[in-house]
């Protein structure tokens, strides 16, 4: 599948399970060695082929003023881990997570604590360098970072497997929310 075309697909996939909505968030994956990403206040959902930008791998380009406000996140994470995959979702319930809870966040359920572990809950300023070096060491050793009141990033070696570790925060969170509510 193209590239871009993958990352429509993507695109709809996160809204449609309600891990994020319309325009919050953002999609990337590493392709011939750039950074195809989602352009910036695109709606995941309806995401055309023209609204994924090529950006530079290691430098900020001048594509980067219609790329996502976040491709100085992405573009940390490339280059720190061994990610080939990211998608950001704004999850109300990791969300809610990062906002109730200190760091980090200890999924309850059986497949989330086995599957990812801990997750780190941080902080910093949207599209920041400061939250590019946070969640990209964040990364090295963890397939998921919530940012706090903001939402998560999930990375894999697809954005197959990026998708799997977004929703199984969520599931998680929510697991999370639903036994203190109990």
């Amino acid at each position: 599948m193209d590239p871009r075309e993958e990352i429509s697909k993507f695109g709809r996939k996160v809204v449609a399970s309600g891990l994020t909505y319309a325009h919050f968030g953002n999609i990337s994956l590493l392709s011939d060695g750039k950074i195809l990403i989602t352009s910036t206040g695109s709606n995941l959902d309806e995401i055309g082929v023209d609204e994924v930008i090529e950006i530079d791998p290691q430098t900020p380009c001048p594509a980067d003023a219609l790329a996502s406000c976040e491709a100085p996140v992405h573009r940390a994470i490339y280059e720190r881990t061994n990610a080939r995959a990211v998608i950001h979702t704004h999850s109300p319930y990791a969300v809610a997570t990062s906002i109730l809870e200190e760091g980090p966040f200890e999924p309850m359920d059986g497949e989330g604590a086995r599957f990812l572990g801990t997750v780190p809950i941080i902080d910093g300023e949207m599209g920041s360098l400061d939250l590019a070096k946070k969640a990209s060491y964040a990364l090295i050793f963890n397939r998921a970072a919530i940012v706090r009141g903001h939402g998560v990033f999930a990375v894999g070696a697809s954005l197959e497997e990026a998708y799997i570790v977004a929703s199984m925060v969520e599931h998680s969170a929510t697991i999370r929310r639903l036994v203190n509510a109990g």
